[in-house]
């Protein structure tokens, strides 16, 4: 009999830890709340080995988001994640259709795919995007014909491309996104469809669970800039910037086509002053050799609050009230395996 009870209890207390344990494990992890956000290019057009093309990895919660797709993207996107990185990417955001902030596009659409996205990808962006994804679709259509026939489930393939401009343009889980228009247009030119006219170049701020981020898009920074009242008080704002060419006259600097479509630091120390985020980030830095030196110098005398300059891997987590900045620990290939693709 006191065996028969010792059993019991045993079985009872066995039955007891593994509710618990499934209660466990039906629980919202508290990660749910964190917002992560990778830097994976900080560069611009001009090639760098240590900035790579403008890419930055939005974490938040079940929701996996790219904001601009710029070369090398699918690599650095690897090294923070692996397949589950590349696969789990099912949204992005094109502030521009720049080459440098797009090229990686059609590695985002079929590497997620192959290596197991089997939902539609999300694409979002200004006028023209659609345009821009029809002829990509069209120019693989081949590749993604035969992956198909070899075995790859079509599942995936979809493409679900939406033309914004302003306004919420996603509110699902949580997460909400407006995009916004920016100046990304040469100095007195009011024609000409391909140079960034108003509408056609974008910023996008995400909320997510009281913590929000705004992406500037690449922009000249004015005291009439929408990021000065749309970025007020967020907890992050990454803002572009253009350090002109030393001993350049302020002449030169006027004529100087890319100064005038981009941000000296003198005038995102204005807009950072006027928006007061918890944390101002350079990110899309030309020259890609500009030092943090160069930046804080440049930027203090009109912006006294905290300010950091991103840099590849650079890893910033929004947990709380905490603003925690650190690197994205790299893989290598050797960590990963996916043997139900068929990537040949």
């Amino acid at each position: 009999m006191k065996t028969i009870k010792i059993l019991f209890y045993f079985i009872l207390y066995f039955l007891s830890q593994s509710v618990a344990t499934a209660s466990q494990n039906q629980m919202p992890s508290a990660d749910n709340d964190v917002m992560k956000i990778t830097f994976l290019g900080t560069g611009a057009p001009r090639p760098s080995t240590e900035r790579y093309g403008p890419s930055i990895y939005v974490e938040a919660g079940n929701h996996k988001i790219l904001v601009d797709a710029g070369p090398g993207m699918r690599e650095r996107l690897f090294e923070a994640g692996g397949f589950d990185a590349i696969s789990g990417v099912d949204h992005i955001l094109i502030t521009h259709l720049h080459f440098d902030h797009t090229v990686s596009i059609s590695s985002a659409w079929l590497s997620g795919w192959l290596f197991g996205r089997r939902v539609p990808l999300k694409i979002q962006g200004p006028s023209g995007i659609k345009n821009m994804m029809e002829n990509i679709k069209r120019a693989y259509q081949w590749d993604v014909d035969y992956r198909v026939l070899v075995g790859v489930p079509i599942e995936g393939t979809e493409l679900i491309v939406d033309e914004v401009s302003e306004g919420v343009i996603f509110n699902e889980g949580g997460l909400k996104i407006t995009a916004f228009e920016v100046e990304h247009m040469p100095i007195n030119m009011t024609t000409g469809d391909l140079l960034g006219l108003r509408g056609q170049t974008l910023g996008f701020r995400i909320d997510y669970k009281g913590h929000s981020v705004l992406f500037s898009g690449d922009t000249r920074a004015s005291k009439e800039s929408n990021i000065n009242t749309i970025g007020r008080g967020v907890d992050l704002l990454i803002h572009e910037v253009q350090v002109p060419s030393p001993g350049a006259t302020p002449e030169a600097n006027l004529a100087n086509v890319s100064l005038s479509v981009h941000s000296t630091p003198e005038q995102v120390g204005y807009v950072f002053e006027a928006a007061k985020p918890k944390m101002a980030v350079y990110s899309h830095i030309i020259p890609p050799g500009t030092t943090e030196e160069e930046l804080e110098t440049a930027t203090r005398p009109f912006y006294k609050g905290p300010l950091t300059v991103a840099h590849d891997f650079m890893e910033i987590t929004l947990s709380g009230n905490n603003i925690v900045i650190g690197e994205r620990k790299k893989q290598s290939d050797g960590k990963f395996e996916n043997s139900n693709v068929l990537a040949k």
